[in-house]
């Protein structure tokens, strides 16, 4: 008894984007309890992020909120962090500059629609007090929150209605596999590998015009989304060779050990499938007999 082919599946970008998140809830294994390092990475650069906030222009009409987006949020205190981060900076900018009045702030959480929205808002500060209040305790915030579900590879926000766009650690993430990479009959087929590290030539010029079309797709819809004189700041994962198929230790790491494990996996999901399929055969034919 053979278990069926291993023929990869190719999932639609749209069935991606509801089946991929961060392991949510509170538990061991979620993201809350496993971010350090990227909390880390994120407040060693604070220093460049308000240098880019410091350019952003500020808006003389009080009566129109100035609008914050953080793309990739995911579900953990990070971005609660650093959206807190970005407000008070431009607050103490409003009052150096003499403002009389501060206009309202509000604050956009976009991830995917699988990304768990529930433990991040759980997380949230309650909205409250006086600004001096909210500038003075993390117990309460200054700004009005809501979540956004979608894909930053697409329009998620109204042409010029955000001031500030952030995103970290989330760009490096592409809207769907190169469909050339899983079509064994293309010279570009990974061989069912799900990293590229060690890849040919043209398995990585097939991930390198996705990264181009989905980077394009990004960057012309901040610029629709953005106001004039706002600005975008963002953190991308980057590498030291020149050589896209050379993922350096990361890529040694989950390019070989963890390819391993996965293809362990599959193949352990693949025969429960086809037992549990054959068993239900059984079963049906016996009732008919």
């Amino acid at each position: 008894m053979a278990p069926p082919p291993e023929d990869n599946v190719v999932v639609s970008q749209l069935k991606l984007e509801k089946l991929l998140s961060m392991k949510g809830g509170k538990g061991e294994s979620s993201y809350v309890n496993n971010s350090q390092a990227q909390a880390q990475h994120a407040r060693s650069m604070l220093h460049l992020l308000k240098d880019c906030l410091d350019g952003v222009q500020l808006n003389r009409q009080p009566e129109v909120p100035f609008t914050v987006a953080d793309l990739g949020c995911s579900c953990g205190s990070n971005t609660l962090y650093i959206v807190d981060v970005i407000i008070k900076h431009i607050i103490k900018r409003y009052e150096a500059s003499g403002f009389a009045e501060l206009p309202e702030f509000s604050a956009f959480f976009s991830d995917l629609p699988s990304n768990d929205f529930n433990t991040l808002f759980q997380l949230l500060p309650s909205y409250g007090g006086s600004m001096e209040e909210c500038l003075a305790s993390d117990s309460h915030r200054s700004y009005f929150a809501a979540g956004v579900p979608g894909s930053f590879y697409r329009r998620l926000f109204p042409a010029k209605s955000i001031d500030v766009f952030y995103s970290a650690f989330s760009l490096h993430w592409l809207s769907q596999v190169p469909e050339v990479v899983v079509d064994k009959r293309s010279t570009a087929y990974n061989k069912g590998k799900i990293f590229i590290h060690g890849a040919n030539e043209s398995t990585a010029n097939a991930y390198r015009k996705q990264f181009q079309a989905d980077l394009a797709g990004f960057l012309t819809s901040r610029s629709v989304e953005m106001k004039r004189g706002g600005s975008m700041f963002l953190v991308c994962l980057g590498r030291t060779s020149p050589d896209p198929t050379d993922q350096g230790g990361a890529g040694l790491l989950f390019g070989t050990d963890f390819q391993d494990a996965w293809n362990d996996l599959v193949q352990e999901v693949i025969i429960i499938a086809y037992i549990s399929s054959t068993i239900s055969s059984s079963v049906y034919s016996l009732m008919h007999i």
